[in-house]
């Protein structure tokens, strides 16, 4: 098995990356310590920058779930887990 890797010249989150969601083969979503979620495109290797997170909130985990799963349009709506800590504990939110 061999594993490809690259090195960005300029990193696009200034602080750790503490989380990342594959939604396709060549599309993940990163959230930083920056308080950024970043869209990552693998094929173009365009990098977009989703939402800036209230300067309190550190992200610790992140799920999203697409429409589009295994090229299938499903019936309910796309979900988006984040968990963060911030200085009142952990605490949990969500999109659909």
């Amino acid at each position: 098995m061999r594993l490809k890797t690259s090195h960005l010249k300029e990193p696009k989150h200034k602080e750790l990356v503490s989380c990342v969601g594959w939604t396709t083969p060549d599309e993940l979503y990163s959230c930083s310590d920056d308080h950024h979620i970043m869209k990552w495109n693998l094929l173009t290797s365009e990098t977009t920058q989703v939402v800036k997170l209230p300067d309190d909130i550190y992200p610790i985990d992140l799920h999203w779930f697409p429409k589009n799963i295994g090229g299938k349009k499903q019936s309910q709506a796309e979900s988006f887990v984040l968990t963060s800590s911030d200085e009142m504990g952990c605490r949990a939110a969500g999109h659909h």
